[in-house]
This record gives structure tokens, C-alpha cells and sequence, in this order.
């Protein structure tokens, strides 16, 4: 095998076939072009102790770096046999995407079996995402039987991108089996963006199995936006499992500077699941924590139920929350059924919350069926409200359709509010095509009164 690996004809073949010409692969590494196979059989003897027996990866890892069951499930059988043959197969597979799969669980069970091969041929790979992801998979079997040997050659030897994803392929292995020793290792790594990866993989994996351990881990972090970031993942992973669980927890670090990002983070993930049972935990909170933990709340729940949350929205007393929340859920029903958010902001009591809702859903619903919004209005009773609703319209219009905002608010009733709305928006449309906006004041002849105020606009 090693005869094969160092023959200079048949890398520059692999070249040839992969990139389309020679790679050069000295990017990858800090020293040298190829991995010590000598020193990485070494680190591989060192490791020792109880990661000396082999380890059993978790499903999901699996599934996530071999893809498609079947696809991985070749790649695995094939390599087990002779892992040159499963190379060389990997190099016919006309489909990207399956030559990924294939390559991914190819490289897997290689690095189980000679870790140091299977990287050595990973580096002849060209750069670009089929490398980053052979090297994820090769390092992933690795730290499967090694977790040591793989983290100590990957910091001594990777940099870049490829590094930050390595890494996170090992602490995801490691942190399976054992997350307190993968942590030690992550708070090890120098580079702080490189370690984000191997960071989340850690602290998923620890969630799982002891989130208070991740929490105190998590405290030890001397970066306060970091410590936040982490916080916000261990709580959203939390949540998943337990969100009950995660709620009292939070509830024990309300006092604490970042309580509020854990509070939207607990909401955030809970509310997809179940919005009813994060709405009344919701409920419990008070001032800022509460109202921006129902603004995210709603957010999510308009997607899924906007009736029940509007309905839920709208039982709020006066006060911050009711602020945050009725505009919330009106922007977001409004991207999948305008009509009936713009119904339920008119059938509440007159507010400011109420108006900025209406304003919104009526901007949203001007986007995404100008038409539809234009028919809608011209069915509704000639009043003030309406007027409004015409103003509002016509100012989302005027950008992309200026001739048919000016027709919308043409239709105002109130004259004093028709010639202002006019005016505004002839002297936007002036200055976005002055040669458009002359053409059509030459038409359709607007009031002295308007032209007057317009061409003092101009000036």
C-alpha cells in the first residue's frame, strides 16, 4: 500500500482526475504537504488507556457524515475489503453529491482502520468542499477508536477552515463518549473561531447527558460573548430533552446579564415544539424579559397558528408586552394570510400598538399582492380608517408602481389628506425619475395647489 501512496504517477493521476490538473495541498498543513505517516502511527500507539478498545459511534454522527444509508453502507463494505478499491470506485461516481456520501463514509472506516493512509490520500483531494468533508469524515473515524491521537494531530498539523471543521468533527466523537474530556480539549485550542464548531458539538453532545456539568463548563469561558453564545445553544439543546427542565434553570439565571438572551433562546426553541406550554411559562416572566420573550414567541407561533396566537396576543394588558406583541403577530400573519391580519389589527381597540400593526400588516400585505390589497380596500366603507389604509399603501407602492399609488390615493376622501398624500408622493417619485413623474403631472394635470407645493419641493 505504501508503494501505491508515494508513487509520484499515480498522485499525479488523482490529481488529474479530481481537480482537472496538479493539486497543491500545502494549504492544509503547517508542516509539509502530506501527513508523518511514521509520527501519526505514533500518536496513534500513544493514545493509549481507555480509548485504546474501540468506540462505538453515536447514530446520529453517522448519519450525518455518511449521508444516504445505502450510499455509506457501500462505502463502508467496500473499504472494510480494501480500502485502495473503494478509493478508486469513489473516482467513477459521475454525481457530486453521491461521490461525497460514498467518499465521506469511505474515509470513515478507513481512518479506523490506518488513519495516517487515509489522510495522506484525503490531501491529494483539490480544495473545496469534497476535501473538507473527507477529512471531516477521515478524522471522525478516527477519534471514534482515538479521540486523543486524532485532536493532537489535528491541532498540530491543520489550519484554515478545513481546521475549524476537523475539529468539530472530533469534539462530536469525543464528546459522545465522554464530553468532560473533549472540553478540556476545546478550551485547549488557541483559536477562538476555529473552535466555535467544536464548541457546539460539545456542548450538544453534553446537553444530552449532564446540561448543569455544560453549564458550569460553560461558565468557566473568560469571553462574555461567547459565554452568551454557548449559553443560548446549551439552552436551545436543553429544550429539546427537557423544556421544563430548562425553563427552572433559567429561571435561576434571571439575574444574571445574560438572562435575557437565554430567556428568547428557551422560547425560541420551546415554541416550535409547543407554543401553548412556552406561552404560559411566558406568562410567569416579567417586565423586558417578558415582553421580548413573547415577541419571539409569537413570531413563531404566527407561522404555525396565527388565530390561537393572535387570540393569545390580544389578552395582554396595557403595558410593554402588549407593544411588543400586537405588531409582532400582525407582521408575521401577514406573510401568509395579509387579509386576515389586517382584519384582526382593525378589530382591535385603537392604540398605538394597534396602529403600527395595521401599518405593518398593510406594507406586507402591498409587497406580496398589491392587487388583491387594492381590491380589498376599494370594498371597504368610505371612511378614515380607510384613508389611512390608503396612505399607508400608496407609500409601499410608490417605489416599484408609482402610477398606481397615486392612483390609490386619488380615492381618499378627506381632500386636505388627499393633497398631502399626493404631494409626498409625487415629490418621491420626482426624485427617483424626474422624466416618469413630468410625464405624468403633464396628464393627469393634479391641482395647482399640489403642483405648487411640488415644484417648491423641487427647489
Amino acid at each position: 500500500m505504501k508503494a501505491v501512496l508515494h508513487h509520484s504517477g499515480f498522485m499525479l493521476l488523482l490529481g488529474l482526475l479530481l481537480g482537472g490538473g496538479i493539486v497543491n495541498t500545502g494549504w492544509v498543513m503547517r508542516r509539509g504537504g502530506k501527513p508523518d505517516l511514521a509520527a501519526t502511527r505514533a500518536i496513534t500507539s500513544e493514545s493509549g488507556g481507555r480509548f485504546t478498545k474501540s468506540r462505538r459511534s453515536s447514530p446520529a454522527t453517522a448519519t450525518h457524515l455518511q449521508g444516504d444509508g445505502r450510499i455509506g453502507e457501500k462505502a463502508r463494505l467496500l473499504t472494510a475489503k480494501d480500502p485502495l478499491d473503494a478509493w478508486r470506485h469513489s473516482l467513477t461516481i459521475p454525481n457530486f453529491a453521491e461521490r461525497t456520501a460514498f467518499l465521506s463514509g469511505l474515509m470513515r472506516e478507513w481512518a479506523k482502520q490506518d488513519p495516517a493512509a487515509a489522510l495522506e490520500m484525503a490531501g491529494t483531494l483539490p480544495a473545496g468542499s469534497l476535501k473538507q468533508d473527507a477529512f471531516a469524515a477521515a478524522f471522525a473515524g478516527w477519534a471514534s477508536q482515538h479521540p486523543e491521537a486524532a485532536a493532537k494531530w489535528a491541532t498540530g498539523h491543520l489550519t484554515g477552515p478545513l481546521a475549524g471543521e476537523t475539529f468539530g468533527s472530533i469534539a462530536k466523537e469525543w464528546a459522545a463518549d465522554d464530553p468532560a474530556s473533549a472540553a478540556v480539549w476545546v478550551a485547549s485550542l488557541p483559536n477562538g473561531i476555529l473552535a466555535e464548531s467544536a464548541t457546539s458539538e460539545v456542548i450538544s453532545a453534553w446537553a444530552a447527558q449532564d446540561p448543569q456539568a455544560a453549564a458550569t463548563w460553560i461558565d468557566s469561558f473568560r469571553d462574555a460573548d461567547k459565554r452568551r453564545e454557548a449559553l443560548g445553544t446549551l439552552v436551545a439543546e436543553w429544550s429539546a430533552q427537557s423544556p421544563e427542565d430548562a425553563a427552572r434553570w433559567v429561571d435561576s439565571r434571571l439575574g444574571n446579564p445574560e438572562a435575557g438572551d437565554l430567556a428568547e433562546a428557551l422560547v425560541g426553541a420551546w415554541g416550535a415544539q409547543d407554543p401553548q406550554a412556552a406561552s404560559a411559562w411566558v406568562m410567569t416572566l416579567h417586565g423586558d424579559f417578558q415582553s421580548n420573550s413573547a415577541a419571539t414567541l409569537l413570531s413563531l407561533w404566527a407561522g404555525s397558528d396565527p388565530q390561537v396566537a393572535a387570540h393569545w396576543a390580544a389578552q395582554f394588558p396595557e403595558g410593554e408586552t402588549r407593544t411588543e406583541a400586537i405588531p409582532a403577530i400582525a407582521s408575521t400573519w401577514a406573510g401568509s394570510e395579509p387579509e386576515k391580519a389586517v382584519a384582526w389589527t382593525l378589530s382591535l381597540p385603537d392604540s398605538p400598538e394597534q396602529r403600527e400593526a395595521l401599518d405593518d400588516s398593510v406594507r406586507t400585505w402591498t409587497t406580496l399582492a398589491p392587487a388583491a390589497l387594492g381590491k380589498w380596500v376599494e370594498q371597504q366603507p368610505a371612511n378614515e380608517t380607510t384613508d389611512h389604509l390608503r396612505t399607508v399603501a400608496a407609500g409601499a407602492l410608490v417605489e416599484s408602481h408609482p402610477e398606481d399609488a397615486l392612483s390609490m390615493v386619488s380615492k381618499i376622501s378627506a381632500p386636505s389628506q388627499r393633497d398631502d398624500a399626493f404631494v409626498r408622493l409625487l415629490r418621491h417619485w420626482v426624485r427617483d425619475d424626474s422624466a416618469a413623474a413630468e410625464a405624468w403631472i403633464a396628464q393627469a394635470k393634479p391641482s395647482a395647489a399640489v403642483l405648487g407645493r411640488v415644484r417648491n419641493l423641487k427647489k
